[in-house]
């Protein structure tokens, strides 16, 4: 059955947004407001269910203006308790707004306790939401968001997801974008894929009752967006086509008001410099970097310098308050083999240039499989081009793993932190360790490496990560020479992640990481001493033998 959604949605959400011991964000998109209309309507908290009486009556504006979006901010909530909460067209709150298939009951949430957490911390971790790709599952391509509320019953100090890329694959619209000339058009396209990718029921079912922090990657705004090398003016330039400048700024505006309007406040004004945005629940720091509003390969650029810099202010200010850093990055450091995607890169030009001819014959099977191979494959290189460990990024991995690392191994008399990465997009879950040879860093030279993708993408190939397993043991990063990654294992299931932070002591954190693989009845645990297991052994194994793909 191919995969179906509702073309006439009118309504996404309620979904949560950030969530702190007092307050708590409600989020609303309307899709059938007139231009500039802004409609007001009325949401009624109520303690632990939706039938006690309402304790708040709040308006909440959605407006034509903002892609149909209001954003209501609760406050003055008690810690650590459950709430229920209503949505109505009018302001008696007799005539309930139409949630297309959630119960009055569902859309609920409960604020952290005092302080964040006492002892443990739990948080979900997803990434790559195309179920379009897997419409086969019996759940129209949500058989993961089917199974999260077994997963959360299971966690039950669940409190907040990270959904850090790929929310949406807007590449379909791609074609109709760059040819658009209307930005209201080209708005529309993109709040088209937000419907189509987010109206499903148990979607939603999920995302009323938990609060997400939510950063985009490429598929929000297209495929391979920064690594393209078709989005460049020329051969050897930086500059972007007007087109796809335009159609930049048509997926920022979509992303701002459908994701990141549900986030903390960005680190720069009116996400001037992008939509970098820290949060801390507890003595435990989350970082969500921006790493596509000034990405451009040509440059060898992920990252700016003052995206990098509001950061480290950032995590400075909290140093006193924090133990445990997540770095919640959209991409890998590491995954693939170098030599085979150097090879692959290489290559790929030639193999573009074959399919075009193939494309020339007028038969019908060979047009088939042409189009079949741009659908689903086409130019690799902006994949590759992709991770921190990729060629054109070296230099930017050398600068973000100099600030993290440092963080572990700061200057005498400063409070080292326990970092830990979070990463998605490769659409195969597993990890890897990060590790430094640098002098400086020998008191706490290695960082987990956690992939949580795709929650609903089709995984990939369990070949293709065969061969990279078979071919790869460190793969190097940086220019400078000091950082490697070994990676231990990736699995070829969708998934979803459900992480635990747990103080054991006064000085000693646990990370109990849980891989819930579809189709497995029990997840795969790992469990990482923060502290005691951030070391670095280095065995030389002289004369070890180069693997070989075959055997």
């Amino acid at each position: 059955m191919a995969f179906h959604f509702d073309r006439h949605c009118r309504l996404l959400g309620p979904f949560l947004g950030h969530i702190t011991d007092t307050e708590a964000r409600i989020w609303l998109h309307m899709a059938d407001l007139k231009p500039g209309e802004r409609r007001t309507l009325l949401v009624t908290v109520h303690p632990e269910r939706h039938t006690a009486r309402a304790i708040r009556r709040l308006p909440l504006v959605v407006s034509e203006a903002e892609c149909g979006v209001g954003v209501l901010t609760l406050e003055g909530l008690e810690p650590d308790t459950l709430y229920a909460y209503r949505i109505w067209s009018d302001m008696d709150g007799l005539a309930p707004v139409d949630l297309n298939g959630l119960e009055p009951g569902d859309p609920c949430f409960r604020t952290l306790p005092r302080g964040g957490f006492d002892h443990q911390l739990d948080f979900l971790v997803m990434s790559c939401h195309n179920p379009e790709t897997a419409a086969l599952d019996g759940a129209n391509g949500f058989g993961v968001w089917a199974q999260l509320p077994d997963v959360i019953a299971a966690n039950k100090n669940v409190r907040f997801a990270l959904l850090i890329g790929d929310q949406i694959y807007a590449d379909d619209v791609e074609r109709k974008v760059l040819r658009e000339k209307d930005a209201h058009k080209r708005l529309k396209l993109y709040l088209g894929m937000y419907r189509k990718y987010w109206s499903d029921v148990r979607y939603r079912r999920v995302l009323c009752r938990l609060p997400a922090y939510l950063m985009w990657d490429d598929h929000d705004i297209t495929d391979g967006w920064g690594s393209r090398e078709d989005s460049f003016t020329g051969g050897n330039s930086d500059t972007f086509k007007p087109e796809w400048t335009r159609l930049f700024e048509s997926a920022r505006t979509a992303f701002r008001h459908m994701q990141a309007s549900r986030n903390p406040p960005p680190l720069s004004s009116d996400f001037q410099e992008g939509f970098d945005t820290c949060f801390r629940v507890g003595r435990a720091g989350f970082v969500l970097p921006d790493l596509r509003s000034h990405r451009n390969v040509r440059k060898g650029q992920l990252w700016t310098e003052s995206q990098r810099s509001a950061v480290a202010r950032w995590v400075e200010a909290q140093r006193e308050h924090l133990d445990v850093l997540f770095f919640c990055s959209p991409v890998v450091f590491s995954h693939g083999d170098p030599w085979l995607e150097r090879m692959v890169h290489g290559g790929w030009p030639y193999v573009l240039q074959l399919v075009s001819w193939l494309g020339s014959f007028r038969y019908a099977g060979v047009r088939r499989t042409v189009s079949t191979f741009y659908k689903n494959i086409g130019d690799l290189r902006d994949d590759l081009n992709d991770s921190w460990g990729s060629e054109p990024n070296r230099r930017e991995a050398d600068r973000v793993l100099d600030f993290l690392f440092g963080l572990q191994n700061p200057p005498a008399g400063q409070k080292p932190l326990s970092v830990v990465i979070l990463a998605g997009d490769i659409h195969t879950p597993g990890y890897s360790t990060l590790y430094s040879s640098d002098p400086a860093h020998a008191q706490r030279p290695s960082i987990p490496h956690v992939v949580a993708s795709p929650i609903s993408y089709q995984p990939f190939s369990w070949l293709g990560e065969a061969v990279y397993r078979r071919l790869s043991r460190v793969v190097n990063l940086g220019e400078r020479g000091v950082y490697s990654a070994q990676i231990s294992h990736h699995y070829c299931q969708r998934n979803v992640v459900a992480a635990s932070l747990r103080n054991v002591a006064s000085d000693e954190w646990h990370l109990k990481v849980k891989f819930y693989l579809e189709g497995h009845p029990e997840p795969r645990i790992l469990l990482f001493d923060l502290h005691r297991s951030s070391g670095r052994e280095a065995i030389p194994w002289p004369h070890a033998p180069e693997p070989s793909l075959f055997g």
